[in-house]
């Protein structure tokens, strides 16, 4: 069983953690809802998957099957909506923080944290640029918002503190609590895009100063304009 926990991100820190580690590209179509199962698929570039997921007395279980990718498509076509957005996998230590960037059916930004037990999600401390939990609210579930849409999302304030944090994530660096184990994900997450100067299996090195700049700049356009100085 894998447990998640969901939260918001403002598009400006989304952007620039796209920009550093690339992303891969996902469509999800969902199959009409059922009161104790839920059933999608799932196509990742050149890989589909048939997703089922159960509700049991321990909670809820999904079991994966891959798929040609012409069926995938072939899926796609049948399902009553559908999801597409750019997932980056982010490391905390030894474990991963999944960015979603969803373009359609509108945009939004959210960061899913998957644990193998419910132990491990309460102990998990948010880091500081994650933005509000809705882990508990079913509106920002893949299959909610395929199916009904979302009218809405709260403002996501920015801070330095906030900030700092993303770019301590970057570095490599964030609080010990944080380190704890969470579940890997299933399917290898093989970046579409690349940020400049990555290369497979060198180490990244980010450059505070640009990403300091960029996030400056990320923040000067969500500022109003014509503010009395």
């Amino acid at each position: 069983m894998t447990v998640h926990r969901r939260f918001l991100l403002t598009p400006s820190f989304a952007r620039l953690i796209r920009r550093e580690r690339g992303g891969l590209r996902h469509v999800e179509g969902f199959f009409p809802e059922q009161r104790d199962r839920s059933s999608w698929v799932r196509l990742e570039e050149d890989r589909g998957l048939l997703i089922l997921r159960t509700l049991g007395p321990d909670g809820e279980a999904d079991e994966e099957t891959e798929i040609p990718v012409g069926h995938a498509h072939a899926l796609l076509d049948a399902c009553a909506g559908e999801v597409d957005y750019t997932r980056t996998v982010l490391s905390i230590g030894e474990s991963n923080v999944l960015m979603d960037e969803i373009i359609r059916p509108r945009v939004l930004h959210l960061v899913t944290v998957e644990f193998a037990s419910d132990g491990e999600a309460r102990g998990f401390h948010p880091l500081e640029w994650f933005g509000p939990e809705v882990t508990a609210d079913r509106r920002y579930t893949n299959q909610s918002i395929a199916f009904r849409g979302l009218d809405e999302t709260p403002e996501i304030p920015l801070s330095d503190v906030a900030l700092n944090s993303l770019i301590d994530t970057l570095e490599g660096r964030f609080p010990a609590q944080a380190q704890i184990a969470i579940t890997q994900p299933k399917t290898k997450q093989v970046p579409v895009t690349r940020a400049k100067g990555q290369t497979s299996g060198n180490t990244v090195k980010v450059n505070l100063d640009e990403i300091e700049e960029a996030m400056m700049r990320e923040i000067e356009k969500t500022l109003p304009k014509g503010n009395p100085k």
